[in-house]
């Protein structure tokens, strides 16, 4: 399990941003829209990915390629592997069976993905890296090195949440991407307040719950594509952007 632990300020917020899912151009106008928040703050911004950049939407290799630039341009931002991101990783590293293999394109949304890679699907799960790797090594990297936890101050940000029985140090990496009832139905206090995306909220919009914060506004649903901001010890607030802004 790979832990990033950052200190949070003022001057140097973490932007913690939700499910993507092949919503390149919402990607594109909420990082817009945290440049001209930093700005007003006069802060130099961290961005945190909370996974599932890829699968469903339209533009999943541009939301890929959005995350790539963003981790070189912004010191101190980090990606965290979502269910849907680990499967394409696998899947890129071959190891993936052909009925996983049909399992992530059918039922996972990655037929959307491959879409936007290539004009054409693979013939068997093989054949995967070969049709994509010669032009795309870096988004694999990407997902190589992606992190599974990210600690900041006292927020704990992972994709799906923990298992509220263990402690963070000892959680298991498909509980950080999976997990949902033995997380979501616990009212008790947590090790840390627990910032995660993956289950899409009932409001659809950002949700502030006793020991969590719910950032997944099903952006290829809703068209809304939502971040919380950690600054130092003030109250998190949050940023959204959709279709009609």
């Amino acid at each position: 399990m790979k832990i990033v632990e950052l200190a949070s300020s003022v001057s140097r917020p973490v932007y913690a941003i939700g499910d993507v899912h092949g919503m390149a151009s919402l990607l594109e106008l909420l990082l817009a829209t945290i440049d001209d928040d930093a700005h007003r703050c006069d802060a130099k911004p961290r961005v945190v990915f909370l996974g599932d950049i890829v699968d469903r939407g339209p533009d999943s290799r541009r939301a890929m390629e959005i995350v790539h630039a963003t981790l070189q341009e912004r010191e101190g931002s980090h990606f965290i592997l979502g269910n849907h991101d680990y499967l394409f990783r696998e899947a890129l590293n071959n190891h993936l069976g052909d009925p996983a293999l049909d399992h992530w394109l059918s039922g996972m949304g990655g037929k959307s993905t491959l879409r936007s890679y290539s004009h054409r699907m693979p013939g068997w799960a093989g054949e995967l890296p070969d049709l994509l790797l010669p032009r795309y090594s870096h988004h694999l990297a990407l997902l190589n090195r992606a992190a599974d936890m990210v600690i900041v101050n006292g927020y704990c940000l992972v994709h799906a949440g923990i298992d509220p029985k263990k402690p963070l140090a000892h959680q298991d990496e498909r509980d950080l991407r999976e997990i949902r009832e033995r997380f979501l139905d616990v009212s008790d206090p947590l090790e840390k307040v627990v910032v995660h995306g993956h289950t899409i909220t009932e409001s659809e919009l950002p949700e502030v719950h006793s020991n969590r914060i719910a950032i997944d506004t099903g952006a290829y649903r809703t068209g809304r594509l939502s971040a919380v901001v950690i600054a130092g010890n003030s109250e998190p607030r949050f940023l959204y952007v959709s279709h009609s802004d």
